[in-house]
């Protein structure tokens, strides 16, 4: 994988289905990767999230990116809405 570019669901499946023995950092570019700050609205983390095929969002600090503040997934961003799959008849 070319430094850069992010690291998917995708693309780690491949990876792990290929059998290579890579480390984190070369699969994930340390420097370019989609983040977002905790005091950024959601739509830019969702905005991101999509961008990249991810469901899995890192929020960072805003002095040091490589300092991790949280996790945001789709799903609590979908919970914190009220969206989910509901029982339909």
């Amino acid at each position: 994988m070319s430094s850069g570019t992010p690291a998917n669901l995708a693309t780690l499946e491949r990876e792990i289905n290929e059998g290579t023995a890579k480390q984190v950092g070369e699969l994930v570019d340390g420097i370019n990767f989609p983040h977002a700050h905790p005091d950024q609205g959601v739509d830019l983390a969702l905005d991101r999230m999509g961008a990249n095929q991810i469901d899995v969002f890192s929020t960072v600090n805003r002095a040091n990116v490589h300092k991790l503040e949280g996790i945001v997934t789709l799903r609590d961003i979908l919970d914190s809405y009220g969206v989910g799959v509901l029982n339909r008849v």
